[in-house]
């Protein structure tokens, strides 16, 4: 037929291109998908949560020793007195890493995630509380003490969020698992809570 005789004359018919279909910086995503597997892809993914995590625990893990020592130094005043100062440098700092990624997405082109207000704004007003009422813990109990507690509350809250309200932890092995170490973990603040401290 004159039609199939046509579309013959063209040549075969063009794919669609990956790096057109795929919008902000396709290019380079589709060459990385047919260069890398998915399994090794998804295991580098993976490696790098666990080493950003682990960076992240780090730099919360210490992010209450200055204040912690500037009270120890000045016992006569208020140990809330240091929450302000602390919550303005995270202003500041939050601010500043948002331009940095903001300006490095705009020279390389990708898409800047806008965060939503309330959300974010919510968040802060509740760690600040939290930060509130740990600061002044730690200085009943000791940073020993003080601070194990604080810091083990936020991981039991967030299990308990992952395994009944997000449904992160299914299985009954996992779940088992996800008990024994939330025992050990109980356990090992209420024995630091009993013989630990506040010297």
């Amino acid at each position: 037929p004159e039609s199939q005789s046509s579309a013959s004359s063209r040549g075969p018919a063009r794919m669609p291109s990956t790096a057109a279909a795929t919008p902000g910086g396709g290019r380079g995503r589709a060459l990385e998908e047919r260069l890398l597997p998915a399994e090794p892809r998804r295991l580098g993914s993976k490696l790098t949560g666990v080493l950003l995590a682990l960076l992240g625990g780090g730099f919360c893990g210490v992010q209450s020793v200055p204040a912690t020592l500037h009270n120890e130094a000045h016992p006569g005043s208020r140990s809330t007195a240091v929450v302000f100062p602390q919550c303005l440098g995270i202003w500041a700092a939050s601010s500043a890493i948002y331009l940095i990624s903001a300006m490095c997405a705009k020279v390389g082109g990708w898409k800047v995630p806008h965060s939503s207000i309330s959300p974010a704004y919510i968040s802060g007003c509740i760690w600040a509380t939290g930060f509130l009422l740990m600061i002044a813990g730690i200085k009943d109990l000791g940073y020993s003490v003080g601070y194990t507690l604080d810091a083990a509350g936020p991981i039991m809250v967030s299990s308990l969020l992952s395994l009944f309200v997000f449904r992160e932890i299914t299985g009954t092995v996992q779940i088992a698992l996800y008990c024994a170490g939330f025992s050990l973990q109980l356990a090992g603040v209420v024995l630091i809570a009993s013989f630990g401290s506040a010297q």
